[in-house]
């Protein structure tokens, strides 16, 4: 229930991605209902934000870099199934790059990588690299647009100071 209340919830889930998490950097924001595997094979930049519902299956490992976002309702996946032998496991490290957007219930599947400052469309679903700065949408994701680097640049939010 403490986790419900954001502000205590924050701080009291930062504190513990500590001893869970192979790495966390400084001002996670972790809000509620969010579920991961393993906890140990997730690596979270500075400044991320893990939004309500939001699962993380770490079991190949995970990485997220600084400043990214995932919205209500992402999966991000780690591992895969054979299609002829279910039980045969496929382990892909899947990569979030630095300043990344995946919104509201879009998916990333194993392996995947999403390139610095790429964004992932509501309800997309990645199946192979998404390059920096560009935008994918739809099943499978298909780039549908470049975002200007000129406002690409990073900027010193408000946040980084606590």
């Amino acid at each position: 229930p403490a986790g419900l209340n954001l502000e205590l919830g924050f701080r009291l889930k930062r504190m513990l991605a500590k001893y869970v998490f192979k790495k966390v950097g400084k001002n996670f924001k972790c809000f509620p209902f969010v579920e991961f595997t393993f906890g140990y094979n997730l690596e979270v930049g500075d400044n991320v934000v893990f939004h309500r519902w939001v699962f993380v299956d770490d079991r190949g490992g995970v990485r997220i870099g600084d400043r990214s976002s995932l919205s209500d309702f992402v999966n991000v996946y780690s591992h895969t199934h054979d299609i002829n032998l279910q039980q045969f496991v496929d382990n892909r490290k899947t990569t979030i790059g630095p300043r990344c957007r995946l919104t509201y219930h879009s998916t990333v599947l194993a392996g995947s990588n999403m390139g610095e400052n790429s964004m992932l469309g509501a309800s997309g679903l990645l199946t192979k690299p998404a390059r920096e700065h560009a935008v994918y949408v739809g099943i499978p994701a298909k780039k549908v647009k470049e975002k200007d680097r000129e406002l690409a640049v990073p900027t010193k939010h408000k946040d980084e100071r606590m």
